[in-house]
């Protein structure tokens, strides 16, 4: 009698652990485009991200590039960072992308990612009362839209580097997982 309590008590304490891991989870959401080939990405070069820092404590602009480009350590994917792309960008045409505005910039960098990558991702961050993030994978040589993946925070969230890590590594968790899924149908 004592021992069916004790089991019926560790049942309710799981459930209740479980269903509040469940509530907890982000909201995200994973399309692919129509006929886009994932296989085809291989070396993928991090963009200048669409964000603009309104919290005082939440990360700069800058560190949100550097932290898209190291949550890629999650990934299979070869992951080139912004500052490298520019750089070549830079020694082969001459034109340094971090010194234009945001829309020349994002021109130029279009234009130069091909010698580089065959892919890149764009991230925009809609950070309201609840941060949103938008990954858009695109192909290179074509700026093609091929993927996109939107997460968005909880409420209890916020705008800290440890959110962003967070946000960008399951970014690359669902890429690795729909480009394997389109490999495995392929076969």
């Amino acid at each position: 009698m004592f021992m069916k309590k004790i089991v019926q008590m560790l049942l309710v304490a799981c459930m209740v652990i479980l269903s509040t891991q469940v509530a907890f989870a982000n909201s995200d959401k994973t399309t692919i485009q129509e006929g886009a080939d994932l296989t085809s990405i291989h070396r993928l070069a991090v963009a200048s991200p669409l964000y603009m820092q309104v919290e005082e404590k939440a990360p700069s602009k800058a560190i949100l590039t550097q932290i898209i480009y190291d949550s890629s350590r999650v990934s299979k994917l070869n992951v080139i960072s912004y500052d490298a792309v520019a750089e070549g960008i830079k020694m082969t045409s001459n034109v340094d992308v971090k010194s234009l505005d945001r829309r020349q910039a994002a021109k130029e960098y279009r234009a130069g990612v091909a010698k580089y990558a065959d892919s890149y991702v764009l991230v925009t961050v809609a950070n309201n009362s609840r941060t949103q993030f938008f990954f858009d994978v695109y192909k290179a040589d074509t700026n093609q839209l091929l993927y996109t993946y939107q997460i968005q925070a909880n409420r209890s969230e916020g705008d800290t580097v440890s959110t962003y890590t967070n946000f960008c590594e399951q970014f690359y968790k669902h890429l690795d997982r729909s480009i394997e899924e389109q490999q495995k149908s392929k076969k």
